[in-house]
């Protein structure tokens, strides 16, 4: 944005969804403050029990940029979480930020930069270290099939045109996955910026750190994915990940389980998934891969 001969950088609004964080919060805040970007920063504790409300709290006494934190009673999950978040700032851009992560110098100048350069840009994904998920992108666009939530900066026209997250169906885990496609097919691109770089201390790098949880959200909101945009020549896709999750992998009995009732409850979103599915199965996207998403781990 240009103001007679001076530049003016479009205000970003971070949106940091936390829980059972504490461990994470400073080098979280140290990273934003390393920033040249206008920013306000708008937090959530999701009923955190580890104190992470408490470190948050005592380490903005003397934080310098301008914040607004929230604490919940309830844990929202990440999707509704960022939904609340978003409808308080009124920023050009979102920037959506997992509380495990520390930016690296320039991170999201980049995603910013990327952005303005062309107004047709949804989404920004920034590439994490010291493990990157699999990720297929065009070398010379920045084009890609869908943008990680962990650390990607979203336009808000964009993101309101599509009401946010789809909370009503996911609470964490492929959320992202199905905003990027839905923002593909109303016009919108998605982009993977490798420039631009955070670091994420993910649950793959934490000694000890169980999936439970996280396995049961990603084997259920997969299909969703299917039942939202996928069509009859995909049904390859949905038969090899079930079949790989009940037949051939080697999974555990406890595993196997845990998604035997991750399949039981995702029927009862079925008829709300039917429902929606004109709205987006009906137009097909080059970038809307179903090949390309935890469908085909």
């Amino acid at each position: 944005m240009r103001i007679g001969k001076e530049v003016v950088t479009p205000e970003v609004d971070v949106l940091i969804v936390l829980y059972q964080s504490a461990k994470f919060v400073q080098p979280l805040l140290d990273s934003l403050q390393r920033t040249t970007v206008r920013l306000t920063i708008y937090l959530l504790d999701n009923a955190s029990t580890d104190n992470t409300a408490e470190t948050l709290a005592a380490a903005l006494t003397t934080f310098p940029l301008r914040t607004h934190f929230f604490r919940s009673r309830i844990n929202n999950g990440f999707a509704r979480g960022v939904n609340l978040l978003a409808r308080q700032g009124r920023g050009e851009f979102l920037f959506l930020l997992n509380p495990d992560t520390e930016l690296e110098q320039g991170c999201l100048e980049k995603l910013l930069d990327q952005a303005l350069g062309d107004p047709a840009v949804g989404m920004c994904e920034a590439r994490q270290q010291p493990r990157e998920h699999w990720k297929i992108y065009d070398p010379k666009t920045g084009e890609t099939t869908w943008c990680t939530g962990a650390a990607v900066l979203v336009r808000r026209k964009a993101f309101e045109e599509l009401s946010g997250f789809d909370e009503r169906i996911f609470f964490m885990y492929c959320e992202d996955v199905d905003l990027s496609w839905k923002l593909w097919l109303r016009g919108w691109k998605c982009m993977y910026v490798p420039g631009a770089v955070v670091r994420h201390y993910n649950q793959d790098i934490i000694p000890g750190k169980t999936r439970t949880i996280e396995n049961y959200f990603s084997f259920r909101n997969s299909l969703f994915l299917f039942y939202r945009f996928g069509c009859w020549k995909d049904r390859r896709v949905l038969y090899g990940f079930l079949l790989k999750r009940f037949v051939y992998g080697r999974y555990s009995l406890g595993s196997k389980l845990l998604y035997t009732f991750a399949f039981v409850d995702h029927i009862r979103y079925i008829p709300y998934l039917l429902r929606t599915r004109n709205l987006w199965c009906d137009r097909r996207h080059p970038w809307v891969r179903l090949e390309e998403t935890s469908l085909a781990d």
